[in-house]
């Protein structure tokens, strides 16, 4: 099954987790973006924390990578762009082999320049130290150096800590290791 198609109906799993679980989808908002995922300030929280609910909103015109790639001289690989380029939507919380992990996705526009300078700086420091490019789709909630990254050459899914190559290997692709994640509920208490 193509990555676009598991990625599609993980979403729609991740938004019935919630749903039945009877906890809203809750983001930290970013006042000066315009994010479509913005639905309203929680209710029962003060605007003072900042929570807002969110909702995955498919993207009309998918983030783009080939003007990085270019400047960097480095292609992606082509999983990169329908990870960040399918939905607009607040980081996952999610479950692999009972660890908690969390996606990175992207709220509007803005923040995917944002991730997409990070991305740069990612395979800047790789090349500096002579290591595999790896491109980060997230972080284990165990270890804030610990990061989920997918191989650029092989597209393999696994885990590196921060400054150094992937260590463990999660899934052979991006749409395996979907496959594989849950739904992980956090309520607002936990936020």
């Amino acid at each position: 099954m193509s990555l676009d198609s598991v990625f599609d109906q993980f979403i729609h799993r991740y938004r019935a987790a919630y749903a039945e679980a009877n906890t809203p989808l809750l983001t930290e908002a970013h006042d000066d973006w315009q994010a479509p995922i913005y639905c309203q300030h929680h209710a029962d929280e003060t605007e003072a924390n900042g929570q807002v609910q969110w909702q995955p909103i498919l993207q009309q015109e998918p983030l783009q990578f080939d003007d990085l790639a270019n400047a960097l001289e480095q292609p992606f690989h082509p999983d990169i762009a329908i990870f960040y380029g399918r939905w607009f939507a607040a980081d996952l919380n999610v479950e692999y082999d009972n660890h908690p992990l969390i996606l990175l996705q992207n709220h509007c526009r803005e923040d995917g320049e944002r991730l997409q300078a990070n991305l740069a700086g990612h395979v800047l420091m790789k090349r500096r130290l002579r290591q595999p490019i790896t491109l980060f789709i997230g972080l284990a909630e165990e270890s804030d150096d610990l990061l989920i990254t997918v191989d650029n050459e092989s597209g393999q899914v696994g885990l590196e800590f921060v400054g150094q190559p992937q260590h463990e290997i999660l899934a052979p692709s991006l749409a395996a290791f979907i496959e594989k994640i849950k739904p992980r509920i956090v309520s607002d208490e936990e936020a």
